[in-house]
């Protein structure tokens, strides 16, 4: 028998509360003339149907249940539900058609656009779902799942954990069309939403053709992709194949193999490591070992004219950074090469970073009012020629206040044991000792509406060697002294309103003209005497004014103040006593330049007062019209290089994207440097095609597929390149 309860709103049910003794004994006239939420009330306290002679107390576990009708049975024990149900317990939400769930085995039948919403995990839809109740966990029948990146379709698909999710005879894609381009197809297939997926005897499918067969295949949701291949063609290695193999083993630990092949070149392999050690602080391990091998033929099956020559080429490095405390930082960092080309030949990319890894140790400790360190740094590329610091000790006294008067002062000390080194095959090495200590005292203060800064100082070191032998222990001293002047004047003007295109909301004008004056006497002892180890050798008497004003107009846009336009121009003018020749030196003058948000122009020039001539001159025009960009760069210095350089980039729709990037030489007249590239969107891959041409280093070709789900992942033909492109820099 059943009774009916119609619902207008929502129910909500606590399915499992209080266990009874006796549920068959309530008798029907007990839900005679009662309220929908009287009823509802009753059957919360409907028990599971176990058998029990004393009664038993359980937590309460809430599920919400929400639709249009909602019919109870009491001699089956069953609830059912029909017109858009909805099922919420905790974070998980249920929709369908019609929903029956039975108190006897605690189970529950959904069918009907089935869709479990499983928080901000991802989604299962079905035919039919058959779940329990309390833990959420059941099966799907001929079920999708969605979960970010992941789309996937099986015969059944069930939710086996509160954070795992298992296919059969399924398959998973990042194609989000019912027809996806391409699929992993397999038997099983284990989903743990944002952790991981792990598949069993893959099959790569694109359309309907398989592609690859893989015993077990696993992508991590959380962390990188675990590889990355790059195959093509250069010049000097002939075809390649450069791998990457990604893993995160835990939270504080990523490692990275690397296995490479170029025809001309051979086999090479190295792995990387990046960590964390909690307390002791993080840094990265670095390794690449090949047996180059150089084939005089341009591939493999030609005839080779001359043997083939084969010689050891590595690379391993070492840095680790250690926090120690709040007031204490270490880094140090070892790194070996096998020659010095090796970084341009195939690591171009960290040479053009920095063509010359060192290999130091630094410890920093703050004082309260002060900074000291301690620097060790050693050979161990024998082919480079370093200055060694075995060690340097360094006290910093930033300019402080001395107690309650007005004067500041600031000293820096330091200690260093120095050896220069020539590249090997040479022994030939320059050593001293040097202690070097600068101490400045300043008195700045303020006349009317000028700021004044008076300064006076010394110089003072000691060397235990010279170039001459018989010149040892000398102890060199300079003087120096100087002052500071600057003052600011600016003027509002009430302006609300556009000139010449230009959006005017206030307009702020700011004048800072400002002159600096530097006196250094003549050292006691000439810097001829030394070896140069740094810029402290180099130091010699100098007499000059620096001359400096700078504009500023300001508006304001959208509650901000912008600079709509800056200059800025300086210049030295050498006094009589300055060893150089007397008057202006060199003009420098910058410009920057924001009429409009979409429009920007910078410009930077340097010119010679002394033979009256322009030396060099920049400036870059940039326009973002929104679906397109064009930016013009002017590079000019005087007797070497014209050059000018140009991009436009423009898309034409959601799938399109094209850019066009030129470099050309006014002299001459030629294009050095040209690059065509087009983007198209392939729903679920970017493929890139790129054609650059270098005068004097040939053309390449490069295409780049990127997975949009996974970003890092990129399978790419060719080799890049670094260049200055117009409109990404600015005077300053």
């Amino acid at each position: 028998m059943f009774l009916r309860v119609f619902a207008v709103g929502y129910v909500i049910l606590f399915l499992t509360p209080v266990v009874w003794a006796r549920q068959n004994s309530v008798p029907d006239e007990y839900f005679d003339g009662q309220s929908i939420d009287k009823n509802v009330s009753q059957l919360n306290a409907i028990g599971s149907g176990e058998d029990s002679t004393t009664p038993t107390v359980v937590e309460p576990i809430p599920v919400e249940l929400n639709a249009d009708n909602v019919e109870y049975s009491v001699d089956q024990d069953e609830v059912h539900a029909t017109g858009h149900v909805i099922v919420v317990r905790e974070e998980n939400t249920l929709t369908c058609d019609h929903l029956v769930y039975s108190r006897k085995t605690n189970r529950a039948t959904a069918t009907g656009h089935v869709v479990l919403t499983l928080g901000q995990q991802g989604s299962i839809t079905g035919d039919k779902f058959t779940f329990n109740i309390q833990t959420m966990k059941g099966k799907f029948e001929n079920a999708t799942i969605g979960a970010a990146p992941f789309f996937g379709q099986g015969e059944s698909v069930a939710k086996v954990g509160p954070n795992q999710m298992q296919m059969e005879r399924g398959y998973l894609t990042t194609c989000d069309h019912d027809k996806p381009h391409f699929r992993i197809v397999s038997k099983k297939i284990d989903v743990y939403p944002k952790d991981k997926v792990v598949a069993r005897h893959v099959r790569l499918v694109a359309g309907r053709m398989p592609l690859m067969y893989i015993p077990r295949y696993t992508q991590r949701l959380d962390r990188k992709p675990i590889l990355v291949m790059t195959p093509g063609y250069d010049k000097k290695w002939g075809g390649f194949l450069l791998t990457q193999w990604r893993h995160q083993l835990n939270p504080n630990l990523k490692t990275t193999i690397y296995l490479d092949y170029r025809v001309r070149k051979d086999v090479a392999s190295g792995f990387g490591v990046k960590y964390t050690i909690p307390h002791y602080g993080d840094g990265s391990i670095k390794t690449y070992y090949m047996n180059e091998r150089n084939i005089s033929s341009r591939h493999l099956w030609e005839e080779r004219l001359q043997p083939t020559v084969e010689r050891e080429r590595f690379r391993g490095a070492w840095r680790h950074r250690w926090r120690v405390n709040n007031r204490t930082d270490a880094i140090w960092q070892y790194y070996k090469l096998s020659d010095q080309t090796f970084l341009k030949d195939y690591f171009e990319r960290e040479r053009d970073r920095d063509s010359s890894p060192a290999t130091y140790f630094l410890l920093t400790h703050t004082l309260r009012r002060a900074t000291i360190s301690f620097d060790t740094e050693v050979r161990v590329n024998r082919f480079e020629s370093i200055v060694e610091k075995i060690p340097e000790i360094r006290f910093d006294l930033p300019n402080g206040k001395i107690g309650p008067t007005n004067f500041y002062w600031k000293s820096v000390s330091s200690y260093t044991n120095f050896s220069k080194k020539d590249p090997s095959p040479t022994e030939l090495r320059k050593e001293t000792m040097r202690v070097h200590t600068l101490n400045e005292l300043s008195y700045p203060l303020k006349v009317v509406f000028i700021e004044l800064t008076p300064s006076v100082g010394g110089r003072h070191t000691y060397y235990s060697k010279s170039k001459d032998p018989s010149r040892y222990n000398i102890v060199r001293g300079q003087f120096f002294t100087g002052a500071s002047l600057s003052t600011k004047f600016f003027r509002i003007f009430d302006l609300d309103r556009r000139y010449l295109g230009i959006p005017l909301n206030k307009l702020r004008h700011i004048i800072t003209p400002s002159v600096n004056y530097n006196y250094s006497h003549e050292p006691t002892v000439p810097s001829s005497t030394f070896d140069e180890f740094d810029s402290i050798e180099a130091v010699g008497r100098a007499h000059s004014l620096t001359f400096i004003l700078e504009n500023k107009m300001q508006t304001k846009r959208k509650t901000k103040t912008i600079d709509l336009l800056r200059s800025s121009i300086e210049t030295d003018f050498h006094l009589k006593e300055s060893p150089t020749k007397g008057s202006f030196n060199d003009i420098k003058a910058d410009i920057e330049f924001n009429p409009v948000d979409w429009i920007s122009f910078s410009s930077d020039s340097l010119y010679n007062a002394h033979e009256d001539r322009l030396k060099t001159t920049n400036f870059d025009l940039y326009i973002n019209g929104g679906n397109y960009y064009w930016s013009f760069g002017k590079r000019w210095t005087v007797d070497t290089d014209d050059q000018i350089t140009t991009e436009f980039g423009y898309t034409m729709n959601h799938k399109w994207k094209f850019r066009i990037y030129e470099r050309i030489d006014t002299r001459t007249g030629t294009v050095k440097e040209q690059n065509y590239s087009a983007r198209r969107d392939l729903h679920e891959w970017y493929m890139d095609i790129s054609f650059n041409q270098k005068r004097g280093e040939g053309d390449e070709i490069l295409v780049i597929f990127t997975m949009k789900a996974f970003p890092d992942i990129t399978i790419d033909a060719g080799t890049q390149f670094n260049r200055r492109k117009a409109g990404s820099q600015s005077g300053s």
